[in-house]
């Protein structure tokens, strides 16, 4: 599988915190480094919620097509 476009839209539980803000990374979902750069930008946006005085007390991404908007994963960092 290639590497391809994702849109990031990070929640706290259920609710959408930054969903101003447009959040794209390129991965390749077949490989097993994925999870760390999931990881990475999980804490990155956890921070910049933060600093918008979003609450954050369970953080998780949805990782969705750019192009569809169809959601791929969720992830936790776990």
């Amino acid at each position: 599988m290639a590497a391809l476009p994702y849109r990031l839209h990070i929640f706290d539980g259920q609710y959408e915190v930054l969903h101003d803000r447009r959040h794209v990374v390129i991965l390749d979902l077949s490989i097993p480094g994925y999870a760390t750069i999931l990881s990475q930008q999980l804490q990155t946006l956890t921070r910049a919620a933060l600093d918008a005085n979003e609450p954050m007390d369970s953080p998780r991404l949805e990782v969705r097509d750019a192009a569809t908007g169809v959601k791929i994963l969720d992830w936790t960092g776990a």
